[in-house]
């Protein structure tokens, strides 16, 4: 059997359409699936990891200064002009009782220039420091810069909450838009099945003109809000797609459903769910790590006027020649140990303007530490209305459009049998897409006051 053979520009037309095809394929998002792209892309988050990476790093560098300090050195000198100084001639008078025997002795100078060193000094060795008392300031830093660690932590699970919140919200709203898609599209689809009903009985004389222009009007006024929702449903998942961080070209669907559940959160009362957020809300904790960092940098200030001491260790070896031929038989070793004292006396004011302005950085803390509390406690009691509210009114929609239904389906019936006017079956639909609207919209609600309520007492973890 003789094989035909495929031209290659047809395979390459082949690859090239499924590539595209490939291309155009939608990117199907769930709420988790949002959130973790969310997480996983957002420059808030990786600039909040970055911050709490410096600030346990700051943990090492502020306990080093606790440590013992080792330093090596090497030092080459050389003299352009050896310095001289002049003493007294010290033989002279030692010899005094021999001049009678040394004649030469009596035209001695009294005194004679000596040189001190040579051309080259070469040093190297090692210095030990380690400090023993820092007024308080060494313990106090390796304090402050721990609690700086925590405040980083913190901001890092406030800005992850608020993404979580962020994300949550603009997928709902596209998940919203798409079902207010489908119900402004039902809608339509009932008022064009009713003009047909009502053309029906038209042809046969049994509906007016006017009923059959009525009908004509509904169906024609629900085009313009299918057309709205559907224009409302891109704009939601642009938004989503730029919180996402994804490209503008890639199409995007969102899967899921707005369903009401039963929250634990709804039988708690306001004392409580308050109380709960002063104790757990990640900017309250934040808060409270940058008052202890105020009051230890009030200590560190303090410090400057105390004395310190230091132990310090020198091991060298040292040589001095005319040239720089140096040999390690040339060099001497020198070893020796020191205990330092420094005693600050006077420091132009400097000292005392940085205790100062510690102190003031306490009482600006003090006060910002009020607003934070007071932010949390109204933000808190917000959500938690918030979130009683929604709950009442998806009850209400809920029993609400089962009557719309009902309503509905019995003026089609009564109309049918004659029994009421076409004004009668148009107010049954109006009022049921409203109900459905309602419904759809109590629903997407609930849901987002279930995730600030949970934000508001720093609980908001993972998609509910």
């Amino acid at each position: 059997m003789q094989r035909r053979k495929i031209p290659c520009f047809v395979v390459i037309l082949i690859l090239l359409s499924r590539i595209g095809a490939q291309a155009q394929e939608k990117l199907v998002l769930t709420i988790e699936q949002s959130v973790h792209y969310a997480l996983e892309k957002n420059p808030e988050i990786r600039m909040a990891e970055k911050e709490l990476d410096k600030a346990r790093a700051g943990v090492w560098e502020t306990a080093s200064n606790l440590l013992p300090q080792i330093n090596g050195y090497a030092n080459l000198q050389h003299a352009w002009d050896i310095q001289q100084q002049t003493i007294p001639n010290f033989l002279k008078p030692m010899l005094g009782p021999l001049a009678d025997m040394i004649p030469e002795l009596k035209g001695m100078p009294d005194y004679v220039t000596m040189s001190f060193g040579m051309e080259n000094t070469l040093v190297y060795g090692a210095t030990l420091t380690q400090p023993l008392f820092l007024g308080g300031a060494g313990w106090s830093g390796v304090q402050m810069a721990n609690a700086g660690k925590r405040a980083a932590e913190q901001n890092l699970e406030a800005k992850r909450q608020n993404l979580i919140l962020q994300t949550a919200s603009v997928f709902y709203a596209s998940l919203l838009a798409q079902e207010l898609v489908a119900v402004q599209e039902k809608a339509l689809d009932q008022a064009q099945a009713n003009l047909e009903v009502v053309t029906k009985k038209y042809n046969v004389g049994a509906a007016s003109g006017f009923d059959k222009m009525r009908a004509e009007v509904e169906a024609a006024n629900l085009k313009p809000q299918v057309i709205s929702a559907r224009n409302n449903l891109q704009t939601a998942k642009t938004g989503l797609r730029t919180t996402l961080g994804l490209a503008r070209q890639t199409e995007i669907e969102v899967q899921g459903a707005l369903r009401f559940e039963e929250d634990d959160f709804a039988a708690r009362g306001l004392d409580d769910f308050l109380k709960a957020a002063l104790q757990a809300r990640p900017e309250i904790l934040a808060m409270r790590e940058q008052l202890q960092i105020s009051s230890k940098g009030v200590t560190v200030a303090r410090s400057s006027f105390m004395p310190k001491l230091f132990f310090q260790t020198d091991y060298s070896y040292m040589s001095m020649k005319n040239d720089l031929k140096f040999r390690q038989d040339d060099f001497s070793k020198g070893f020796t140990s020191a205990f330092s004292l420094q005693i600050p006396i006077f420091t132009s004011f400097k000292n005392s303007k940085q205790y100062q302005k510690a102190r003031l950085d306490q009482k600006i803390m003090l006060d910002t530490e009020k607003l934070v509390y007071d932010g949390i406690v109204a933000d808190a009691e917000v959500s938690y209305n918030k979130f009683q509210e929604a709950r009442q009114k998806y009850m209400a929609a809920k029993e609400t459009v089962d009557l719309a239904q009902e309503a509905l389906r019995m003026a089609n019936l009564m109309y049918a049998e004659g029994a009421n006017t076409q004004l009668d079956v148009l107010s049954s639909q109006l009022a049921l897409n409203q109900a459905r609207l309602n419904y759809v919209s109590s629903l997407h609600e609930y849901q987002i006051a279930r995730y600030q309520i949970r934000k508001a007492v720093g609980g908001l973890k993972s998609v509910l």
